[in-house]
């Protein structure tokens, strides 16, 4: 359980993430982290959701958090889909069953990449790290 002093505000708190992942425990373990650090998040479980989202959303998020293994649509997949509607959104890839090497050999722009599991400061420094590019 993660305590609510060890997560402070971050340098970049005020963004606005999107959290997409098929297991609701996490997107709402990631939402809890990102939001104790103050950003905006909204938090889907369906991919598909999040694209409809993304496209309406005004103003656009700044941050894409996405799993990779998610069903019928992988997180590479989405993110190639979320940049074609908000090329500028920055992304991050989280997975337990692939690591980074996977970003190498495909077209899909990718950020950053987190393993699962991963720490509460893990998820802040990558999201604070992307932003910084």
């Amino acid at each position: 359980m993660m305590k609510k002093d060890t997560i402070r505000q971050h340098p970049t708190a005020g963004r606005t993430v999107l959290v997409v992942d098929d297991n609701e425990m996490l997107v709402e373990f990631a939402a809890t982290v990102l939001k104790a650090a103050g950003h905006s998040v909204k938090q889907f479980s369906d991919p598909k959701a999040a694209l409809r989202a993304l496209d309406n959303a005004d103003p656009k998020p700044d941050v894409l958090v996405t799993d990779y293994e998610m069903g019928e649509m992988n997180g590479l997949e989405l993110i190639q889909r979320s940049l074609k509607i908000h090329p500028a959104l920055k992304t991050l890839l989280l997975s337990g069953t692939v690591d980074g090497s996977i970003t190498l050999s495909h077209p899909v722009k990718v950020d950053c990449f987190l393993g699962k599991p991963y720490k509460p400061e893990q998820l802040l420094a990558a999201v604070a790290g992307i932003m910084k590019k």
